[in-house]
């Protein structure tokens, strides 16, 4: 079974290598967004020899709560699955500060004995009439750095969209709306489907509110099928409060909420806020893994020093 990882990151030099590295041991491959572009370069040089390393150019960058996140992941989802040289079984998403909390056998395990998309659906507008109007908002604010934390640029920018319906000015699509985590993992096939129409995103969630809990949701009820046929759990487990929560940030979890959930993935895990448990877990994805041999591997993490 092989993965490809799509993720952004904001992290350092040192937690973006050791991430890269852990999640590319066992042959599977990481599509990352860097959002810095001086790391950019630095991650893009460090990694040049490891073929199993792909720094997303088409978009290179993620915001949350703004249309880069959905964008540059559908874009990271269409590149992976095009590509010739390899065949992924599945495509797992992770945000900033996310790494398993499981070793990759128990996470082939569950998968092979649960062989079905993962990702969680909150609701749709039928029983949350409320969804309609949030979708057809025009946010003009969300690209700003410090949307996702200002209560002031969040209030401004729920203000505009407001002022903007007075003069009708919202989105017109009557496609069905729904809300939910915004990872997933997600089959071949699925991806396949979603690759061919990736340009949905942009054309539609323009100016969106968290469009990233949105989008996957209402491409696979309009390009693929209306009855979800998943399982309904995105296998995260979230700081603070263990799940995912709409239009919030995810913070740091704690050691106490890893030991007691079956998600196979956790964030924030971030080695300045808690070195003990960024060094407990920042490798347990390959805790069983033996070498087969000594001799250095060409996907082996090599760092070039400039």
């Amino acid at each position: 079974m092989k993965f490809a990882y799509l993720m952004y990151t904001d992290r350092d030099f040192f937690e973006i290598s050791e991430t890269i590295s852990q999640l590319t041991k066992q042959d599977d491959h990481v599509f990352i967004m860097i959002n810095d572009n001086s790391l950019r370069d630095k991650i893009t040089i460090a990694f040049s020899r490891n073929k199993n390393v792909h720094v997303s150019t088409s978009q290179d960058y993620a915001s949350v709560g703004d249309l880069s996140m959905s964008r540059g992941t559908i874009l990271q989802l269409k590149e992976s699955y095009e590509r010739n040289d390899v065949f992924f079984d599945y495509y797992i998403n992770l945000s900033d500060a996310m790494i398993p909390i499981k070793t990759r056998e128990e996470i082939v395990e569950y998968l092979s004995n649960n062989p079905k998309d993962h990702y969680y659906i909150d609701s749709s507008e039928t029983e949350n009439p409320h969804l309609r109007e949030v979708f057809e908002g025009y946010y003009t604010l969300t690209n700003i750095a410090n949307f996702p934390t200002s209560k002031l640029t969040r209030n401004l920018t729920k203000g505009i969209s407001k002022l903007l319906k007075t003069f009708n000015i919202q989105r017109k699509i009557k496609d069905k709306v729904f809300i939910g985590s915004p990872f997933f993992i997600l089959k071949d096939d699925t991806v396949e489907k979603l690759a061919k129409h990736y340009d949905y995103v942009s054309s539609t969630f323009s100016m969106s509110w968290y469009s990233e809990e949105m989008y996957l949701f209402m491409m696979i009820n309009k390009f693929i099928s209306e009855d979800f046929d998943h399982i309904n759990d995105d296998m995260r487990l979230l700081g603070p409060n263990g799940k995912w929560e709409t239009s919030v940030n995810i913070q740091n979890v704690t050691r106490e909420q890893i030991l007691s959930t079956e998600a196979l993935f956790a964030a924030k895990i971030i080695a300045e806020d808690n070195p003990s448990l960024y060094q407990d877990y920042y490798d347990i994805y390959n805790k069983n893994y033996v070498e087969e041999e000594e001799k250095e591997k060409e996907f082996d993490f090599k760092p070039i020093i400039t």
